[in-house]
């Protein structure tokens, strides 16, 4: 039991530290102090203000938010989603893995904004993540990828019902 305890203790403080530091940065970029954070500060400040007006609060409160678990049902955990968000970017920055890449260029021939696309792509990739952490089973790295490439060929507006599809 102890164990299982030590865990939840140490995601909480994990929790409580990320709304911390996003708050921080979310205040820094407000008072216009961004050439003062590192690049990947930067590229989050970038990331919360084309969210900022579905996220505001949430970036303003941060710091004392750090109680509040969001329903995955209802609500949107916003310090999830900008760092997922900048997750993604950064792997495609890397091309790596290559068919997340190819699916965004997809994505984007398609129409779909560059905001759309990376959104995309973290709906693929969540959805083999929260299998991972629901089953506590590796990344299923080689199904993400396939996933990825089936589905690089469909319109973006069709992405959410063949995931659901694949889910079922």
């Amino acid at each position: 039991m102890t164990d299982q305890n030590d865990n939840q203790s140490m995601l909480d403080i994990l929790k409580t530290l990320n709304r911390e530091r996003i708050h921080a940065i979310w205040e820094a970029a407000k008072a216009g102090n961004v050439a003062d954070l590192d690049d990947e500060d930067q590229k989050l400040v970038q990331i919360m203000l084309q969210h900022q007006e579905e996220f505001h609060n949430q970036f303003e409160f941060a710091d004392v938010m750090s109680g509040h678990d969001f329903d995955p049902e209802h609500e949107t955990n916003p310090f999830i989603h900008i760092r997922l968000h900048s997750m993604v970017e950064n792997y495609l920055e890397l091309r790596d893995p290559i068919e997340a890449y190819q699916f965004y260029l997809s994505m984007r021939r398609k129409k779909a904004d560059h905001h759309e696309a990376i959104h995309l792509v973290s709906t693929v990739f969540v959805y083999f993540l929260f299998e991972a952490l629901k089953y506590k089973r590796p990344f299923d790295n080689d199904g993400y990828r396939n996933t990825l490439k089936r589905l690089k060929d469909k319109k973006p507006e069709k992405i959410m019902a063949a995931m659901e599809k694949e889910k079922g």
